[in-house]
């Protein structure tokens, strides 16, 4: 489930992706101080604009992130832009992207902004921006969404048109639809199956007992957490009711303690099982967490069906599911490949190929 990050380590590789060996430090291009520009206009020019011009709605798309990035609210005033100026931005950002070509000075801008802006502690805009910078900047390029469909999206139908459903063309099969039939309960004394439902796991493995639970990253109880005030004890040996994840031995008690609860007659498993630091991991530290709990899954459960999903953080970046037409190193063949191997027992074989396939 969506949560956020923590400040990453020295020395930590960014992803399974090819490094890029050439991160110029040139002078800026046209592109770059295009989309510079743009970014700096909407945090000047959004001063002025009468509070009530076209407000978000309360449940919009933006305020679901709300608790994620306060200071982007703060600072930005998404509530308060502009129709005209919200279309002067993406245009101006959609040229900078077409301009600029060079991933890395795109990446050392957004670094330089979310520092500015305080959205979070500095090692943690640095480590943020390389992890996401190559899936952002090709994602935009990709975009079929024009300025006015994003202002649409952003700001409302008064300021443009999106409709996730307009270029859906969905052919129904020629069979009449069957006719309604009313609920059927099963009769007295009928079986009975019982299904275990695991979910959101989300083993840290740098988890620590003793370290500060309310540190100032997002992600708390492990090391680089430091040590809480002497007025507020440390993170709890089994795990904390805080900004935490979960240490292997809890995971490890959880499922060995589920014997008295069954027999179970399968398990349904939904999946997220790395840690919340979403902005300091590699492929290989989501592949760790996929088969160290899968093992001790197989290891407690036994012969019981398990029958596995994906959760959005099981992919590095977080919620970095590419389509099938992305091939390559940017695709996610990686973890599909992982997925069936370590779920090759419990899946039938047109399950694996459906998860190899995807």
């Amino acid at each position: 489930m969506p949560r956020h990050g923590v400040t990453p380590g020295p020395g930590h590789p960014r992803s399974g992706r090819e490094q890029r060996s050439n991160r110029s430090c040139g002078a800026p291009s046209l592109g770059l101080l295009w989309m510079a520009l743009a970014l700096a206009l909407l945090d000047s020019l959004v001063l002025w604009t009468p509070a009530g011009a076209h407000p978000l709605p309360a449940q919009g798309y933006f305020a679901s992130f709300s608790r994620a990035v306060p200071q982007l609210w703060n600072n930005f005033r998404w509530w308060n832009l502009t129709c005209p100026v919200c279309k002067s931005l993406f245009t101006v950002i959609d040229f900078g992207l077409q301009k600029e070509t060079n991933v890395a000075r795109v990446g050392s801008l957004a670094i330089k902004l979310c520092k500015l802006l305080k959205i979070a502690p500095p090692s943690v805009c640095q480590s943020a921006v390389q992890l996401f910078e190559d899936d952002m900047v090709e994602v935009w390029r990709r975009s079929v969404l024009s300025p006015s469909e994003a202002c649409g999206l952003l700001l409302g139908s008064t300021c443009g048109n999106w409709d996730i459903f307009s270029s859906w063309n969905i052919s129904l099969p020629d069979v009449p639809k069957p006719p309604p039939q009313p609920p059927n309960p099963p009769a007295s004394g009928a079986p009975v199956s019982r299904v275990l439902f695991l979910t959101d796991l989300h083993w840290d493995r740098d988890y620590l007992e003793g370290t500060d639970p309310d540190c100032e990253d997002p992600l708390c109880c492990r090391r680089g957490s430091g040590l809480p005030p002497p007025s507020r004890p440390g993170a709890g040996y089994w795990g904390e009711y805080s900004k935490c994840d979960l240490p292997l031995r809890t995971l490890e008690s959880l499922l060995s303690g589920l014997g008295p609860a069954g027999p179970f007659d399968m398990v349904y498993w939904t999946g997220d099982i790395p840690a919340h630091n979403v902005w300091h991991q590699s492929r290989q530290d989501q592949l760790q967490a996929l088969t160290t709990v899968t093992a001790l899954v197989k290891k407690y459960l036994g012969p019981v069906p398990v029958y596995p999903a994906v959760g959005n953080h099981e992919s590095t970046p977080v919620n970095g599911f590419p389509p099938p037409f992305i091939q390559g190193n940017q695709s996610s063949r990686w973890l599909y490949e992982a997925m069936a191997k370590a779920w090759e027992p419990w899946l039938p074989a047109e399950a694996l190929h459906t998860l190899r396939c995807t």
